[in-house]
């Protein structure tokens, strides 16, 4: 055995030079002053700490490789909230602590949030989850980080935030992406893989630049939201290939900065942090972070994973065969692929994912469970548990008698690719109750994610399973609408917070606890062993909604950008 000392070097070697047969000795005689007795005491407890916590950050020989001992945390900052989950290198989760914040609309079309306000819940929340979990801070050997991804954060020559982030949610841009578009030509299909949209890091720094000039002439640095809260734990900037490609300044192909677009669109060549893998150690907590969060100093960060990478490696989806539905704030449908692919027609996007040498595809729609919370917070004002709504929906049968909800509430990215497009309730009578609208809500989520399925099929992409995350996957009549009109068995993990867990395999990795993701993915993550299965009935019922949801959008795109209002 070979042991890493990886605090208090010179206190644990000090320590045990003390001889430990003396120590015995002495303890067994009459001490000359209660002095003398206190030291010993305190000589013996020291001893057993340092050796604990030597046994925590022990290194043994397995199977011929080095294994690191130790606890892993994963942050994941939402779009809604931050979460910090602490676990042992198994899986096993010993805490989890989450904080609530705000998306800030000063603006129709607008979408901010407060990077301090990012900092001081993730510090809020690290404090609890340590606190929780009982376990000390320098028995944390890694931390990971997942973000939600596409937004702006822009920082001065004092690397202080020059106004709010612009998060993904954020529309302002639409006309840029236009620009954006036509500017970025054979580099759509030769290196971006990816339609512009608004919301995306370049296209918002574009508008910026024509519409604020003064904010955007101050811009130093970019990073992407998670990549702010590790600088702020570390005080390096960087970032990694699965959020870098959301900016769509990134060349998915080669995974390095599109420095031909940047030059096209006239954005700052030195604004661009550099990229590395998900797994790679990005720096350590420095000294103001530590004082601030109660984390160790010197503890080890990766850089982590865009959310939806991280959710994919947090459920183990990181080889072909297997699709990935989340229903978080946002929505997804992804599959692993061996090479990046492009579709032409611009529905599906092409990430970067965490997995070394790996890509996904992704139908990426702005609108998932933020549509059931607008309605539960905004149109019923109902303070009951997201749990109650779900029970409630399934007073109503499938396709809630002829009901049907266009999810639109913030635009479209997949299918459509329509910023102009909003919401519509279509089909509603008299017979339909409360439960109705609540069913139909959620089952307009999964009518758009079968319009992504649909492609995913069409261009030949393989899948065998479905694996379900997000709050849809902890809602026993979501997860069955899920499988009557996506028309497969639903599984779901052990774990309900996969983007944190994608996050400390990340961590895990890094700090050497793992080869690689897939072996850390084949330790860590746990499936259930029952799926839901599709109700034949409902399928058949689902089957003639669906066709009805498409034709709608078809019928009324048209109508979209009159309602528009800047």
């Amino acid at each position: 055995m070979i042991y890493m000392f990886q605090n208090c070097l010179f206190v644990h070697y000090f320590i045990l030079l003390i001889p430990v047969s003396h120590l015995v000795r002495r303890m067994s005689t009459k001490f000359r002053t209660s002095s003398e007795k206190q030291l010993y005491i305190l000589w013996t407890f020291a001893i057993i700490r340092s050796w604990e916590t030597m046994q925590i950050s022990k290194i043994t020989t397995e199977n011929g490789r080095e294994k690191i001992m130790g606890y892993l945390a994963g942050i994941d900052l939402g779009t809604s909230s931050v979460k910090t989950l602490i676990m042992t290198p198994e899986g096993k989760t010993l805490a989890v602590s989450h904080a609530d914040y705000e998306v800030m609309t000063p603006k129709m079309g607008y979408a901010e949030q407060d990077p301090q306000i990012w900092w001081e819940c993730t510090v809020k929340t690290i404090r609890e989850a340590l606190a929780v979990s009982k376990i000390r801070p320098e028995e944390l050997v890694g931390i990971g980080f997942s973000g939600q991804m596409h937004g702006l954060v822009a920082l001065d020559k004092e690397k202080k935030p020059v106004m709010p982030a612009i998060i993904w949610m954020d529309q302002r841009s639409a006309v840029e992406t236009g620009e954006i578009k036509e500017l970025a030509a054979e580099l759509l299909d030769a290196e971006l893989l990816n339609q512009p949209g608004a919301g995306m890091m370049i296209c918002s720094l574009l508008w910026l630049k024509k519409n604020a000039v003064e904010t955007y002439e101050k811009i130093r640095y970019v990073m992407l939201p998670k990549d702010y809260i590790r600088y702020r734990l570390t005080g390096n900037i960087g970032t990694e290939y699965s959020d870098a490609c959301s900016t769509l300044a990134f060349s998915v192909k080669n995974r390095c900065w599109c420095r031909e677009l940047i030059g096209r669109i006239g954005l700052k060549e030195d604004i661009w942090p550099e990229a590395g893998e998900s797994f790679q150690v990005a720096g350590s907590v420095c000294r103001a972070a530590a004082k601030e969060t109660g984390l160790a100093e010197c503890t080890k960060v990766v850089f982590g994973a865009g959310d939806a990478a991280a959710q994919l490696t947090g459920n183990g989806v990181t080889e072909p065969g297997t699709i990935a539905c989340n229903i978080g704030t946002a929505s997804q449908i992804a599959a692993v692929v061996d090479a990046p692919l492009y579709d032409r027609q611009m529905r599906l996007q092409t990430w970067c994912h965490a997995a070394q040498g790996k890509w996904y595809v992704q139908g990426g729609t702005l609108n998932g469970g933020s549509t059931l919370g607008w309605l539960k917070k905004k149109i019923l004002k109902d303070a009951r548990p997201y749990a109650e709504l779900d029970a409630e929906a399934a007073l109503a049968p499938a396709g809630s008698e002829g009901l049907l909800f266009v999810p639109y509430l913030a635009g479209e990215r997949t299918p459509f690719m329509d910023p102009y497009a909003r919401g519509i309730y279509f089909g509603m009578g008299m017979k339909h109750e409360q439960c109705h609208i609540i069913r139909a809500t959620m089952e307009g989520v999964i009518y758009n994610l079968k319009e992504c399925i649909a492609i995913l099929d069409e261009m030949g992409i393989r899948r065998n399973r479905m694996i379900s995350s997000g709050g849809a996957a902890r809602g026993n009549t979501w997860k069955q609408i899920q499988a009557d009109i996506l028309e497969m068995p639903v599984y779901t993990t052990s774990t309900e917070e996969e983007a944190c867990q994608g996050a400390a395999i990340l961590a895990a990795v890094g700090c050497g606890m793992y080869g690689d993701i897939e072996e850390a993915c084949r330790a860590v993550v746990k499936l259930n062993e029952h799926p839901v299965e599709p109700i034949a009935q409902n399928v058949e019922r689902y089957r003639i909604q669906q066709q009805i949801f498409k034709e709608l959008y078809c019928k009324v795109k048209d109508l979209y950008p009159r309602i528009h209002r800047e």
